[in-house]
């Protein structure tokens, strides 16, 4: 039987798993090696024992190359070929502007201080498209190449071109790239029409920066892995996962490295989104919770959430679909500090995995997260973490000593208080995609995944008034096992700008149609793939459009899209109005289709686990002598596990605090169903020191 694999290259661990088609039946993790992120992958890969003669029908890989690029500013040297007049457009981005003049007096902008591209490297052009489509000024070739020789004199081996209104009339565009490939053929080109395709000057334009500025990278690295994996033995197709959700192959990756900024988050959102229909759960939250950040993102009726630009910084931006993630710097490694007042901050810098945590023995000194959970007793300090560092509680504790005798108190009363920072932080995360909008948290699950994730799952859902967890059985290693249920699409984008109306839409409609016929064609007919029409609209006055599923075949098409936009805007935010409704543009999409729905192998015991032990724990500030140690793989379907209790998984370890109920079912998640503590409290349940 051949195997499909999953890869997710993450900021400290590289996550790995392997299904047979149907069930997950290898989980593996090895430490990320940032010099050379091809080792940490294949060495992740050799974990796993393959046979030299196993069938393997895909490796699917979540990578935050282009993106580290970015926040690094570790890209290529890059040029812009932009519309005369309009160069100093990545300096006025959307006008948002800082307000501390204290600390920044010039209200200088994070990418005006570390920009993209210096000024000097912006270079304009005689063109102009009038938003018509007429060729007000026709393009300057001598201009352009002349232009394009100074920047590649200065080392500028990458450009972008972004002229206006290109989105929809591409044709200078289109020959200012075929001038350039022609004079200089070593010279990577980023056009917006080709890598975003949509309204929106300075988004466009910013994309078309970004993904330029990044191409070099992702390309030497596409091309040293697939390398690596072939001498490895690896010869099956590899695909990358996308921001949307998608797969997408080596070559379409070289090109639009922009597409795969957020693929490894992304996958775990996949993984939530294929939980919420196996758990038959619609709402869910994802909480992923790894060695460097935590992303939450929002599952409503079975369906992720989606919006049309990734910010990555304060105005440097993305545009195009993509899963909504919101990430904050809070994670195992997210290093511990006092803020000028002596409160405790806990991240964004994090230890990552080099240095890493004090307790890595690997030379790191800053007291983190994972220190704090050793510490308290929420880690084993005789299992490896990660299945390669066996802890140092020592190294923890000197981490500790400095902070303790700041605070004039000890080291695991400063371990408690951190874990309450960061719980607050990450519940806090979850608000802005929740409590925020208008959107009920109590009417969600969490969805608790990453390495770390289950510790603090149950305590950050408490915080939210949610009423239930699930840990599933992969957690340590979900992102992985989502990127499995992404499918290759192909995707065209359709132009409109332009109010809403019967006779629009029905045009829109009968060209979305016609397009899908060709598609679906390529792509092999219906027994091969399906079709998905979507809309990005916004009402009238709004700034951001939002994608929504429509019916082209529709008897009445103004009412329909009425209806499924309000349905749209209910679920992101909320809420809906009864007003006029303006559209952006229409996309069709055709997705290949795949019978994959893989789920955790099933538990191989019938006979209700026991503990593997016990030792001492401190939760919430209070004692527990010995809480009990399960492992997963010891358990039976439906057994129940009150807290306190340590879960162990194959690649994560859960806490559950007074008053939770953990359930098992037939793959070994753990569906937990929260109490309330200071009950547990009242019964006796807990010890104090």
């Amino acid at each position: 039987m051949s195997l499909r694999i999953g890869v997710d290259t993450g900021g400290t661990f590289t996550d790995l798993v392997v299904a047979d088609g149907e069930t997950a039946v290898i989980a593996e993790k090895s430490l990320t090696t940032h010099d050379q992120l091809a080792d940490g992958l294949l060495k992740a890969l050799g974990k796993a024992e393959l046979d030299d003669d196993t069938a393997i029908d895909g490796i699917v890989h979540g990578t935050t190359v282009a993106l580290n690029a970015i926040l690094t500013r570790r890209g290529a040297p890059t040029g812009l070929i932009t519309t005369d007049g309009f160069r100093d457009m990545l300096d006025m981005g959307r006008a948002a502007r800082t307000a501390d003049a204290v600390a920044d007096p010039r209200w200088r902008r994070p990418h005006e201080i570390r920009p993209i591209i210096e000024r000097v490297h912006r270079r304009g052009v005689r063109e102009r498209h009038t938003v018509s489509g007429e060729a007000l000024v026709p393009l300057d070739e001598e201009a352009l190449l002349r232009e394009v020789s100074e920047l590649y004199r200065d080392g500028c081996r990458s450009i972008a071109v972004c002229f206006l209104h290109s989105y929809k009339f591409p044709a200078h565009e289109q020959r200012a790239v075929e001038l350039i490939r022609e004079a200089y053929p070593d010279v990577s080109v980023s056009a917006s029409h080709e890598v975003a395709p949509y309204p929106k000057e300075y988004n466009r334009l910013s994309t078309a920066v970004l993904n330029a500025y990044s191409r070099p990278m992702m390309e030497s690295y596409t091309d040293v892995l697939t390398d690596r994996l072939e001498e490895g033995g690896y010869r099956a197709p590899l695909m990358f996962m996308t921001n949307d959700g998608g797969l997408s192959a080596p070559a379409v990756v070289k090109a639009k490295p922009v597409t795969t900024l957020n693929s490894g988050p992304v996958g775990g959102v996949m993984g939530v989104q294929s939980y919420s229909r196996a758990l038959d759960l619609p709402n869910l939250v994802g909480f992923d919770m790894g060695g460097t950040s935590t992303d939450v993102a929002v599952v409503t009726g079975g369906r992720a959430s989606t919006q049309r630009e990734l910010e990555i910084e304060h105005d440097i931006l993305v545009s195009m679909p993509v899963l909504e993630i919101h990430s904050i710097g809070a994670g195992g490694g997210s290093i511990v500090t006092l803020d000028p007042a002596g409160g405790l901050e806990v991240g964004p810098q994090s230890a990552g995995s080099d240095p890493g945590p004090a307790c890595y023995g690997r030379g790191g000194t800053q007291p983190t997260v994972t220190d704090a959970l050793l510490l308290l007793g929420w880690l084993d300090p005789d299992t490896p973490l990660g299945g390669e560092i066996v802890p140092d509680s020592a190294a923890a504790e000197q981490a500790y000593t400095q902070l303790a005798e700041q605070l004039d108190t000890s080291p695991q009363d400063v371990a408690s208080m951190v874990v309450g920072v960061g719980v607050n932080n990450m519940a806090e995360a979850i608000r802005h995609l929740t409590v925020y909008r208008g959107i009920d948290s109590r009417d969600f699950s969490l969805v608790a995944y990453g390495a770390a994730g289950p510790f603090a799952a149950t305590q950050v859902a408490r915080v939210l008034q949610m009423q239930r967890v699930v840990i599933p059985a992969l957690a340590g290693v979900f992102s992985a096992y989502g990127l499995l249920e992404g499918a290759e699409f192909d995707e065209q984008v359709i132009p409109v700008m332009a109010a809403a109306d019967s006779a629009l839409l029905a045009g829109v409609f009968a060209d979305m149609t016609g397009r899908a016929a060709d598609l679906l064609d390529a792509a092999g007919g219906p027994d091969r793939a399906h079709v998905e029409f979507y809309v990005d609209a916004m009402y009238h006055g709004q700034r951001w459009e939002l994608a929504t599923v429509v019916d082209p075949s529709h008897d009445d098409p103004m009412a329909h899209l009425q209806d499924e936009f309000a349905k749209s805007h209910e679920r992101q935010f909320g809420y809906s109005l009864p007003a006029p409704i303006y559209l952006a543009n229409a996309r069709v999409r055709v997705v290949a289709q795949h019978d994959r729905t893989v789920r955790p192998a099933p538990l191989r015991t019938s006979t209700a686990g026991v503990p593997r032990g016990r030792r001492p724990m401190v939760i919430g500030g209070r004692r527990h002598p010995a809480v009990p140690i399960y492992r997963v793989a010891d358990l039976a379907a439906g057994q129940e596990l009150p807290g306190p209790a340590v879960i162990e998984g194959s690649s994560y370890t859960g806490v559950l605090i007074p008053g939770d109920v953990g359930r098992v079912n037939d793959v070994g998640d753990i569906v937990v169903e929260l109490g309330d503590a200071h009950e547990a409290q009242a019964r006796g349940q807990e010890t104090t020191a």
